[in-house]
Formats: C-alpha cells, structure tokens, sequence
C-alpha cells in the first residue's frame, strides 16, 4: 500500500477512535446558539421517522482578498497617484480531500446512529425517489466534493447520502430553488424553516420529520484597512466552527403566504466554537502605497502605473490533529441539536 493510502486509512481510524470516546470539555453553551421552535412539545406526535433532506460540511480551504484604493490627482494639482492594490492569499496544507471525506462520512453516520437511539427510522431522497417535491430536481449522492458553492471552500457531502438539487452548471455548482438562492452563497446558513420546501415535503411524507443540516468550518480570518494612502490586509489563522445549522420541521399550517411548518426546532450557532491546537498562530499582511508622480497638465489622459503587492503563504497542520479536533467541534454542535430534538419527542417545550 502507498505511503498517502496508509496515511488516510490512519486518520479514518483516528476519526471512528473520535466518535467512540466521550469528548471531556464543554465547547458549547446555550448562549452561543439561537434556538428557534415552535410547538416543539407536539414533535412526539409526529410520526417516528425522519427525513435527511440536506446534510453538507464546508472547510474552508484558502482565503483571498484584494483591495484597492483608486489614485487621482492630488489636492492643489502638481501630482498624480495611481491605485494601490494589496492582495493576500493564504492557503491551508497539511489536510488531504480524502480526509475531509472520511471526517465526513464518520460525522454522518455518527448523526445519524443517534437519530436511530432516538428511535426514530432514517430516510433520505435515495428511498424516496418519486416525490412531487422533487420531481423536477435532479438526484445527487455522496461521497461527493464541490469546490464551487462556497469561493475558498470544499463542500464535502457523505457516502451514503442522497439529495436533490434543481441544477448543476457547468461549472459544477448546485443551485436550489429561486427562494433559496436569494441568500447567495450565506444562504445555506440562514433559517430554513421557510425558503427550503421543508414544511411542504413534510406533508407530502405525511408529517415526517424533516431534517436539514450544514455546517461550515472556516480555517482563516482577513481584515481590509485603507487609510491615508495605504491599503493593508491582515489575515492568519483562526479555525472554528460558524453559521452551523440543524433544522426538524414536521407538518405543514393550511394558511396562506410561505409555507410554514405544524412544528419545528431549529439550531443556529450564533457565537462560533474555536478549536485550538491546530495551526500554530501565525500573521500574514500585505500592504501598498499609492505610487505619486509628479505630472504636467495633460497627466489625465495618461496611465499612471499602479502599485501592486501580493503575498501568498499556507498554514500547516497535522492531518490527524485537524481531524481529530473538527470532527469533536462539529459533533457536539449536531449532539446539541440531536439534544433539543429530544426533548420536543419527549413531549416538552424546548428553550
């Protein structure tokens, strides 16, 4: 076997050691969330099933920023200035697609065990393939990578998983409906009790608990500054967890407007959940000065050179650290979120 399949089969058993093994600190506190519900206590009338519609992980793989202040002429004539562009690449190594599916497929199949502990059957579009709600739409399955939803991001969909998508262009990137594409590229992470067809498709499973889920896991931060005729961009590492959300909706209200459901819960991480011990701490910047040039009257019908600076850097981690440490902050988030649903199945108002 090859040194890199050694390797991955390494961190896929790392992974599954992971999700056996009780996690000691506590990353995450009800403040940190936003919960919304409504008739949550009447979940453990729905029927004791559910549908996984949509369960996708976003890690963020580089960082890119550009920004530029435009030059003109200076105040009292006499001079010019070009533009000054500043533009900063950063880029993660150390982590291997391959992993990212593996961490994947574990974090699934570790949601999914649980939901089944709840008692509850588990269904995706696989099992459903004639439903109205996606007769339209075009059946899609993990394992699955897609580097285009989300600029700088892999968006890692798990083996076993089914979904349903209205299109794919041809530059591979998955549209929904017009609804749900009006959030952009932040719309995966806004509510979907309303703009994803969750009450509708409920219905139609009669009152099946719909289920969808998507977390994003950024590994950087980038700050823009322009003062004084200089423009600056900072950035480094900062791993975490942010804009995670689990969504149960079961039931459709016969009322006019959106669609809403009978009842739900939903989860939405508001405060992100740092992970540490994985990138050392590590600062890059970039920065450039408008270029001045003294010029005679007819400057404006000529170019002025700009000035341009580009640094490009990576951050490194270890593969099994990486590994180890995302797959316990994501799994508290979705064993928080499996928490409040069973206490709606368990016939209480969830808070």
């Amino acid at each position: 076997m090859k040194p890199d399949g050694i390797k991955i089969k390494t961190v896929a058993v790392l992974i599954a050691l992971i999700f056996s093994l009780e996690m000691n600190a506590q990353m995450i506190t009800d403040k940190m969330v936003d919960i919304g519900q409504m008739q949550s206590k009447d979940l453990n009338e729905a029927p004791k099933k559910v549908f996984v519609k949509n369960f996708k992980v976003y890690y963020q793989m580089i960082a890119e920023a550009e920004k530029t202040i435009q030059g003109g002429r200076q105040f009292g004539g006499g001079s010019y200035t070009g533009d000054a562009t500043a533009r900063l690449a950063v880029g993660v190594e150390g982590i291997e697609p391959e992993q990212l599916q593996q961490l994947t497929n574990s974090l699934y199949n570790d949601y999914v065990a649980k939901l089944k502990n709840l008692g509850l059957e588990v269904y995706t579009s696989n099992d459903y393939k004639d439903l109205e709600s996606f007769a339209d739409d075009e059946l899609l399955s993990g394992p699955r990578i897609n580097e285009e939803q989300i600029e700088g991001s892999l968006m890692v969909v798990p083996e076993g998983f089914s979904y349903y998508v209205k299109k794919v262009t041809k530059k591979g990137k998955e549209k929904g409906g017009f609804i749900s594409n009006l959030g952009g590229e932040t719309s995966e992470f806004t509510t979907s009790v309303y703009h994803k067809g969750l009450p509708k498709l409920s219905k139609e499973l009669d009152d099946m608990i719909v289920v969808d889920v998507a977390v994003n896991v950024p590994s950087m931060y980038m700050d823009q500054k322009a003062a004084l005729g200089t423009v600056k961009i900072k950035g480094g590492a900062y791993l975490r967890v942010e804009n995670a959300r689990a969504t149960y909706a079961s039931g459709k209200l016969n009322k006019p407007g959106a669609a809403t459901p009978d009842k739900y819960i939903e989860v939405m991480l508001k405060e992100p959940i740092k992970i540490n011990g994985v990138f050392a701490a590590q600062e890059f910047k970039s920065q450039a000065k408008k270029q001045v040039t003294s010029v005679p009257s007819y400057a404006s019908y000529f170019s002025v050179s700009n000035s341009a600076v580009e640094l490009s850097d990576v951050i490194k981690c270890d593969s099994e650290v990486y590994t180890r440490e995302v797959g316990k902050a994501v799994t508290e988030f979705l064993d928080f979120s499996i928490d409040k649903l069973k206490v709606g199945l368990n016939g209480e108002k969830v808070k």
